[in-house]
């Protein structure tokens, strides 16, 4: 059981392995964009600080759906396992056999 418990813990979204890299790219080329426009003339273009923005904003929100994701699938396998344990629990074989008791002997 632990060792099913380890592997959905374990479970890997491809999908928010996916967003996260996508993400982590967006953030880098966006800081190499903001380093290499400050090298030039720091020009006070209203333009540069949305596109900065967006940029940023749209990388942390696919970030932010990849951890989701990922989150979501984990939590998926976990509860899969807890159902199937607990269908495995209640349908233990019931005895048919009368149970000796000592409680019987005095009637």
């Amino acid at each position: 059981m632990e060792e099913q418990i380890k592997e959905a813990k374990a479970t890997i979204s491809w999908s928010g392995l996916s967003c996260k890299i996508i993400s982590f790219i967006g953030i880098l080329g966006t800081l190499i964009y903001l380093i290499g426009y400050s090298a030039k003339e720091f020009n006070r273009n209203p333009y540069f600080w949305a596109i900065l923005g967006a940029s940023l904003g749209s990388s942390v929100s696919i970030g932010a759906i990849g951890s989701i994701a990922e989150s979501s699938k984990k939590n998926k396998a976990l509860t899969a396992l807890i159902v199937e344990s607990t269908n495995s629990a209640s349908q233990l074989p019931i005895s048919n056999e009368i149970e000796y008791s000592d409680l019987n002997e005095d009637n």
